[in-house]
């Protein structure tokens, strides 16, 4: 946690007190010395931002108790708020010292990915999912305009999308939206990948892609629907709306895993759990009813940005 533990050593080294500091659930955060015994333990709360984390001490210095927390909160919101605000000011564009930036995101001269996260429930609740899936590293996750901002260095930033989203759904049984820019090597570049991520965040959730993971590079064409004339995609909407409108939410996820899996029939079946055959008679139905066929490239180009169109306009 970001020298955070080096400074809990040095705490209880210098002041001669073993301690315990464990959050709400059960985790360890830090531990110095044997475990005190049950009947001669003392437990107070410590504050950390939102969370909560309880201190463990051997009741013999209680007299230090208050002294302890009082040092840990502060280096807590010392270490983390800190870290926080030179990011905030950094995607604000306002000016930050290489020094500041080099002591407190060490990670960024490597290469780091940001990422954006955004929920349909509870924020607070989302965040602290993620803080502890990377309780162990050297990322730094905090709210900021509505979404959660996560920044450090990933191997695959696509992976860490997934699991993200994963834990998030899995844990709070909301919908999740995940978003991320390209690697960036130095801080002048952290502002760009924050609003491209925000960027395609917003262009994802408003064509509804299914997929809910957003990468800015790989949304071109994305992009481009969506900057379309409103005079365009309202020619459109008049000539494909009725025709999506009548679709279920069978043909509709048939369709979304079709574009997914780039027209490729075997793999749609794979994804759909369904026969080949199957699918090709679903495929067979949007050309009687729509007059377009998928399976085709040009035709399927004209489908697909008339379909996002309509997703935009639901």
């Amino acid at each position: 946690m970001y020298n955070f533990k080096a400074f809990l050593q040095e705490l209880s080294s210098n002041s001669g007190i073993p301690f315990i500091l464990i959050w709400e659930d059960g985790r360890s955060i830090f531990q110095s010395g044997q475990k005190p015994k049950e009947i001669d333990v003392l437990e107070t709360s410590v504050t950390f931002g939102k969370q909560r984390a309880k201190l463990v001490i051997d009741s013999k210095y209680a007299v230090c108790t208050s002294l302890i927390k009082y040092y840990i909160e502060n280096k807590y919101k010392e270490l983390f708020s800190m870290r926080e605000q030179i990011l905030i000011d950094i995607i604000e564009g306002k000016s930050v010292s290489s020094d500041k930036v080099d002591k407190n995101f060490p990670f960024i001269s490597n290469g780091c990915n940001l990422i954006l996260i955004s929920v349909d429930g509870s924020r607070y609740e989302a965040l602290n999912i993620v803080k502890q899936i990377y309780n162990e590293q050297d990322i730094l996750s905090m709210l900021y305009d509505d979404n959660i901002v996560l920044i450090g260095s990933f191997d695959e930033a696509d992976e860490h999308a997934e699991s993200i989203r994963e834990a998030i759904i899995s844990n709070l049984y909301c919908r999740c939206y995940v978003s991320f820019s390209k690697r960036t090597v130095n801080a002048s570049e952290i502002r760009e990948a924050y609003n491209n991520a925000k960027e395609s965040l917003y262009i994802g959730r408003k064509l509804g892609i299914k997929s809910e993971i957003y990468d800015y590079d790989n949304m071109i064409f994305e992009k481009a629907i969506y900057n379309i004339s409103p005079e365009v995609k309202e020619e459109f909407l008049k000539q494909f709306k009725h025709k999506f409108d009548a679709f279920d939410s069978e043909m509709i996820n048939t369709i979304e895993e079709f574009m997914n899996s780039g027209l490729n029939i075997s793999d749609a079946a794979k994804k759909l759990y369904i026969h080949r055959n199957t699918l090709i008679y679903r495929l067979d139905k949007i050309v009687k009813d729509t007059g377009y066929d998928i399976r085709d490239f040009k035709q399927a180009n004209i489908f697909i940005i008339a379909f996002l169109i309509w997703k935009e306009s639901r």
